[in-house]
């Protein structure tokens, strides 16, 4: 984990060896939205290219809606 920020366990995605080993193009070409992830405690993730954007979800969900 590289930070936790009100309750979301954010981690460098790269660095996670599930995310690397899946059976998908993506382990050869890294997508840059998927590098950082944010895990809530109830379970959901989040994804962002930067700490900062993935911190800007957590802010502003409004504005990030799926």
């Amino acid at each position: 984990m590289i930070e936790n920020y009100k309750g979301w366990d954010i981690n460098l995605n790269w660095d996670n060896k599930d995310y690397l080993e899946r059976g998908t193009i993506k382990s050869n070409i890294f997508n840059q939205k998927e590098k950082w992830i944010g895990v809530h405690l109830n379970g959901e993730k989040i994804y962002g290219s930067s700490l900062k954007e993935i911190r800007h979800i957590i802010d502003y969900p409004s504005l990030h809606e799926k």
